[in-house]
């Protein structure tokens, strides 16, 4: 079983890299839903392991929400937001893409060094995804302060909740359903509220970027 989370977790940081690589707005939604896919089936997989050693429905229940909810709906709702904005491409990076990459390949080795150290972890696999799921939230973390527009800055803040989710599941191997149903009721309230800033900041100046903000400083 460890073998098959492991891979699923490296493919999950994988599409971390391959978002910071990317340029065009539309992939930073595609990208965030095959990474939310990949979560669906490391969900679905434990789920399933812990179904038939427990009988416990609940990471299955877990399963099916995220589905729902990451896959389907908030993709296909900063789609929509995505329709309504006039820039396709990011055009305007912080930094450029080879020094981003570089960057993500740095935090990736930030996690290593600090979380390997560590000797009360169970086994060395805990620490892998210890590793791969922080290192998740820190290229999140970086994508948000990277980007320029509104919306991949949302990315950003979802693809830290996706390695929030992959360190608590793969940590315990398991998952209150009611701190979890509570934390995704928060996440689509807050991807919805920023998808109206989105569509209100573009409306009054025309763009997305966030830099046009300035224009409110007296």
């Amino acid at each position: 079983m460890n073998h098959y989370l492991e891979l699923l977790s490296i493919l999950i940081l994988l599409s971390s890299f391959i978002l910071a690589a990317a340029k065009r707005i539309i992939s930073y939604i595609w990208i965030f839903r095959l990474q939310s896919f990949l979560l669906v089936i490391m969900a679905g997989y434990l789920g399933a392991v812990n179904f038939r050693k427990e009988g416990d429905i609940d990471i299955l229940i877990i399963c099916m929400v995220i589905l729902v909810v990451k896959v389907i709906y908030i993709p296909r709702l900063l789609e929509n937001t995505f329709a309504k904005v006039a820039y396709k491409v990011e055009k305007d990076f912080f930094l450029n893409i080879p020094i981003s990459v570089l960057i993500c390949c740095g935090l990736v080795m930030l996690s290593y060094f600090s979380i390997f150290p560590i000797d009360d972890l169970r086994e060395g696999v805990m620490k892998t995804y210890l590793v791969n799921s922080i290192s998740v939230i820190l290229i999140g973390l970086f994508f948000m302060i990277s980007r320029k527009k509104a919306i991949g800055q949302i990315i950003g803040f979802l693809v830290i909740e996706n390695g929030l989710f992959i360190a608590a599941l793969l940590s315990a191997h398991s998952m209150p359903i009611l701190v979890d149903l509570g934390i995704f009721v928060d996440v689509l309230a807050g991807v919805m509220i920023m998808g109206v800033l989105v569509f209100r900041i573009n409306e009054n100046f025309e763009s997305i970027n966030i830099n046009k903000l300035r224009n409110l400083r007296g």
